[in-house]
């Protein structure tokens, strides 16, 4: 805690931390959950019919995560040069958890806690849709993340699978900021991550992740998002983004509702507009998000230090 003065009176300001302090690269847009009819029996998009849409809509990077199988890439590398494709798993014999990056061994073979233990630092991990159902209970818990001795570098805060039309008529619900906060409240560092989990063509384009990278390359990608520079989102960017020790300012690209969020899932502050600030006061940990017409956005936390 550290006394500073401000408008003529003493108050109590609480230093945080955020990865997007002395932010430098480039952003890059994508998904790291995604499968393939081939590999995935509950799949419809064959392989490189999915790969080609994101190819042509532009986009940086894609994650095939196929269930507890390492999908062969070298082919399709070949055909779409442009695109960053990292090889991966969904870890599916327990609650589900993604693996992604350049390189990825057959891990999905050891239980889950050694398989955390054990991944290159090139390896991001992700838990993913910690609550599929909306009137069900809660998929994953603190308390199991917990029991698994280490913990992943972060949450599927939004699953796009889970969003569509179909799947919300079905009882589907996309979001996972309720364990993200509960981890976040309880001390834990973990980062928020928005994916399409690409089965059908319905999936596609629904959410997806900025990656602020030092370059267009697997290792850069997957080094930044562990290290949580990044952020999650349906459509809604960031124009520009200044986090300091004391407060954090951010400027949509469109007008939305934000608002920010501290310990608890509590709103610390909500305003409508492009423009937002907030000064840090004696909050453990203060995240911003925001929903307008554009879609939702989710930035990661400023932590106590």
């Amino acid at each position: 805690m550290v006394r500073e003065r401000a408008d003529d009176e003493w108050t109590m300001t609480c230093r945080l931390t955020s990865p997007y302090e002395d932010l430098a690269g480039t952003w890059f847009r994508g998904s790291f959950h995604g499968h393939c009819r081939e590999s995935s029996g509950c799949a419809s998009l064959p392989l490189r019919e999915s790969i080609g849409w994101y190819a042509a809509v532009g986009a940086d990077f894609l994650a095939v995560t196929d269930h507890d199988r390492i999908t062969p890439l070298a082919q399709m590398r070949q055909l779409f040069p442009e695109l960053v494709l990292l090889k991966g798993f969904e870890y599916s014999s327990c609650e589900n958890v993604l693996f992604a990056g350049e390189r990825v061994e057959p891990l999905y073979e050891l239980p889950l806690g050694q398989a955390l233990r054990r991944r290159s630092e090139r390896v991001l991990a992700v838990v993913c849709h910690p609550r599929p159902n909306a009137a069900g209970p809660e998929y994953w818990t603190r308390e199991k993340l917990l029991a698994l001795g280490t913990l992943p570098d972060g949450v599927e805060i939004y699953n796009g699978h889970y969003g569509t039309p179909t799947a919300r008529a079905h009882g589907r619900q996309p979001l996972g900021t309720a364990l993200w906060d509960d981890l976040l409240t309880h001390g834990h560092r973990v980062w928020g991550f928005a994916n399409d989990d690409s089965h059908d063509p319905e999936d596609l384009g629904n959410a997806w992740n900025m990656v602020c990278a030092q370059e267009r390359t697997a290792d850069a990608i997957v080094r930044a998002a562990r290290a949580g520079r990044t952020y999650a989102t349906t459509g809604l960017l960031v124009r520009r983004l200044e986090v300091t020790a004391g407060e954090s300012q951010v400027e949509l690209s469109t007008a939305a509702l934000g608002r920010f969020v501290g310990p608890g899932g509590m709103t610390l502050h909500e305003a409508s507009g492009t423009a937002f600030r907030c000064r840090h006061t004696t909050e453990a940990y203060v995240r911003f998000e925001a929903e307008g017409p554009q879609g939702r956005l989710f930035l990661q936390p400023a932590i106590r230090a």
